[in-house]
């Protein structure tokens, strides 16, 4: 085994405010029976970790005081708990960040993301802005083939596109990716790769990211100099899109999905708003007969399988999509750049 610090440093949410994050010191944690001991390789800047930031209502009900957040994240394993045979020192993960207990109604109908007794790595407990950390075992995923070691990462908010693309048809459908963020360029490229006829990327007035999302492939860009419902509508013959994505946290493009969706089509939400109460035109969504969906993070595990398979067949454009890579004592910056929308991905690596 590695040498194994006793002490760690790491970013933690430590006060109760806008920013509020400090460098703490932490005891390296033991990997109990069923765990494994990671050592951080890299973890990406997710928009949770925004709103973490913003201190919003989400936040501040969600995520104690003195938590090292981050949940996107790989790293190498260094230690072992007690029974895990499913591991070796050495391997190469990334995690899944919903903690299950396996033993509930939910979890045994296959929704161990959603488990009634669940929590979420890096939220409700410590995470991985910090250079150790601790994990089951069954959420350490091995990394696939053909993907770069340092972009393993990127499979937390990769596997939350692909989750919110399968609520409804992706292969020969017209899919329409509202918010261009990361999870929405993921979305694009992923899209693309498993068989939508056309696809429509909608953000306000982030221009880097709608040129990201046209080098993705994405047939028809759309922003605030158009009307989105006109010209979504347009574009498909007056029906409406079969399948709407929604990733921005804007109640004015939830209101833009759900009436731009064909009759009987999906309209699935990934995103966290930053207040409870968002309107939706609900006329719309009876009459229009929609499959309306909250989508919560990954399938355990069948997205995983579906995302392993595009990555190992090189079908998600990631280099493209992770535009930044710094170190995580540059943890501030990192948080501001992605917080100004001027960039894709932005990745903190800690070797």
């Amino acid at each position: 085994m590695k040498h194994v610090p006793k002490a760690m440093a790491a970013w933690t949410k430590s006060r109760d405010e806008v920013g509020g994050f400090s460098i703490e010191q932490h005891p390296v944690p033991v990997p109990a029976a069923g765990e494994v001991l990671i050592k951080t390789k890299s973890t990406s800047i997710c928009g949770t970790d925004l709103h973490i930031w913003k201190w919003d209502e989400w936040s501040r009900e969600n995520v104690p005081l003195g938590t090292v957040t981050g949940h996107e994240t790989c790293g190498e394993v260094v230690a072992l708990g007690g029974g895990v045979n499913t591991h070796a020192i050495g391997d190469i993960v990334a995690i899944e960040c919903h903690l299950a207990c396996w033993d509930c109604p939910r979890c045994d109908e296959g929704n161990a993301h959603i488990c009634e007794k669940g929590s979420i790595f890096g939220v409700h407990g410590n995470g991985a802005f910090a250079p150790y950390f601790t994990i089951p075992a069954i959420n350490a995923r091995h990394v696939p083939q053909g993907l770069e070691p340092g972009h393993a990462s990127i499979q937390d908010p990769l596997g939350n596109a692909i989750h919110t693309l399968t609520g409804g048809p992706v292969k020969g459908a017209t899919v329409a990716v509202h918010g261009l963020g990361p999870i929405g360029l993921f979305a694009v490229s992923a899209a693309k790769a498993m068989g939508a006829t056309t696809v429509i990327g909608v953000d306000w007035d982030n221009e880097y990211r709608m040129q990201l999302a046209r080098e993705l492939g994405a047939d028809l860009v759309l922003g605030k100099d158009n009307d989105v419902v006109k010209e979504i509508l347009e574009a498909t013959e007056g029906r409406g899109v079969d399948n709407s994505c929604e990733f921005s946290g804007s109640p004015a493009a939830l209101d833009n999905a759900v009436r731009t969706t064909r009759m009987g089509g999906y309209v699935n939400i990934l995103s966290v708003y930053g207040q409870e109460m968002t309107e939706i035109p609900m006329n719309e969504v009876v009459f229009r007969y929609l499959h309306l969906k909250g989508i919560n993070g990954r399938k355990m595990w069948s997205t995983w399988d579906k995302m392993h398979e595009l990555l190992e067949h090189g079908n998600i454009d990631v280099e493209k999509i992770v535009t930044h890579r710094m170190p995580i004592s540059n943890f501030e910056d990192g948080i501001n750049l992605a917080m100004s929308g001027n960039c894709g991905k932005v990745v903190l690596d800690f070797d």
